[in-house]
């Protein structure tokens, strides 16, 4: 079946285009395609998108453009966390304009837990969404966004021992939190760490989005101790993390823990549908 649209999505970790349809008012995702450019890399310390990352980021989108031109189909672009929290965030929006000719639109962290909350819950439940950048906390009456995500937390706490990374990254969420202390069941994962941990306890060796396992705590718990084991180096050469995640995935599985112990939740079902689909359906479908 051939692609009918295109969004790329510019996160703090990495850069992702995905090629979809509709069917029935929904978007069906065709295909996923992800290039880890560590956008949100420094921007606690500094404030500003490292030239660097900006240069690596602006040229996956204009790789991304190619893709969607080759098939003839328009483009919608988006950016998260690391764009809307930059002193620079303007420079960056012109930069892909002048490279690419695609408008960027910044999302607020309540449009991002938003549209990951319309392409997966059905209206009831909740969604719990990670990110490079932050983390959200998404039910049918609010929407919370938290500046915590996996490449901030690696900043803050990069240690492979899970009692430091509790300590310090839950003070540290704590410190910039206030979730509820109960949340609507179905809970629902979204994002390039739950997907990993729900592919990781799955047993994968090749992603499937299709089979992702359930998350509970002792699940959880059980896995982040394997990987605290396993040498950074081994994480890196995972087929399911490689140097996109690896380095990453612990402040990942903590986080996770953070909102699961926070919110009193038993069992997080991990999504391979997210914002993509959402803002598809939002912006493009006009659902």
């Amino acid at each position: 079946m051939n692609p009918q649209f295109a969004v790329i999505d510019v996160g703090s970790n990495s850069v992702r285009l995905m090629l979809a349809v509709e069917e029935n008012g929904r978007a069906r995702a065709l295909s996923k395609t992800l290039c880890s450019t560590r956008l949100a890399t420094g921007i606690d310390r500094t404030h500003r998108l490292a030239p660097d990352r900006v240069k690596d980021t602006v040229e996956a989108i204009e790789a991304f453009r190619k893709t969607a031109d080759a098939h003839r189909i328009g483009v919608l672009v988006y950016a998260t966390s690391a764009v809307r929290d930059a002193e620079n965030r303007d420079d960056f929006v012109r930069q892909v304009k002048d490279r690419t000719g695609l408008d960027v639109l910044v999302l607020s962290g309540e449009e991002e837990g938003n549209n990951a909350f319309r392409a997966v819950t059905g209206g009831k439940g909740t969604v719990f969404d990670i990110g490079g950048g932050s983390f959200q906390v998404v039910t049918g009456t609010q929407s919370q966004s938290v500046p915590c995500g996996c490449v901030r937390a690696k900043a803050v706490c990069d240690t492979d021992d899970p009692k430091t990374l509790e300590r310090e990254l839950f003070a540290w969420i704590d410190a910039r939190a206030a979730i509820p202390a109960t949340v609507p069941n179905p809970v629902y994962g979204v994002g390039g760490t739950i997907t990993c941990i729900g592919a990781l306890l799955a047993k994968q060796t090749r992603y499937d989005g299709s089979r992702l396992k359930t998350i509970t705590l002792p699940l959880l718990d059980k896995l982040l101790s394997a990987l605290c084991a396993m040498p950074e180096a081994q994480r890196l050469l995972h087929p399911l993390m490689t140097q996109k995640r690896g380095d990453i995935i612990l402040q990942g599985c903590t986080i996770l823990r953070y909102q699961m112990l926070r919110t009193h939740t038993e069992t997080v079902i991990p999504s391979d549908r997210d914002g993509m689909e959402g803002i598809a359906e939002a912006l493009i479908l006009n659902r």
